[in-house]
C-alpha cells in the first residue's frame, strides 16, 4: 500500500529520522517529530513560461533541474552542519543553494 501524502509533502528517512518535504517554488523540509520546525531552501527556481515573452529579463538559470530524494538528503545534512536543530520548536531556517553551495539567509 502506498502511503498517503500529507498536504503534498513526501516522506524521506535519513539517519533513522523521518522528514517530510515538498517543492512549492522553494523546497520546504520539516522533521516528523517537530513539524513546526521548518527548513526552506531557495535554489533559484522560476517558471520559464513567466518569461516566454521577455527572455532578456529571465533570471540566471538554477540547478538542480530535478529534485531527488538524494538532493533532499544532501540539504538536510548541510543544514544540520550549518546549525539546524531539528528539535527546536516554531523555528524557520532559510537557506540558499547556488553554485553547489549552501548559505544561510538572514
Amino acid at each position: 500500500m502506498v502511503p498517503k501524502k500529507k498536504m503534498g509533502f513526501r516522506k524521506l528517512v535519513t539517519d533513522n529520522k523521518i522528514y517530510y518535504w515538498r517543492l512549492n517554488g522553494i523546497i520546504e523540509i520539516r522533521p516528523d517529530q517537530n513539524q513546526t520546525n521548518k527548513l526552506e531552501i531557495n535554489f533559484g527556481y522560476f517558471d520559464y513560461w513567466e518569461f516566454a515573452n521577455n527572455p532578456q529579463e529571465r533570471p540566471e538559470d538554477f540547478e538542480p533541474k530535478i529534485i531527488t530524494p538524494g538532493f533532499i538528503k544532501k540539504i538536510i545534512e548541510n543544514a544540520i552542519q550549518l546549525g539546524w536543530n531539528i528539535n527546536d520548536k516554531n523555528k524557520v531556517l532559510k537557506l540558499s543553494y547556488r553554485n553547489s553551495e549552501f548559505r544561510i539567509l538572514e
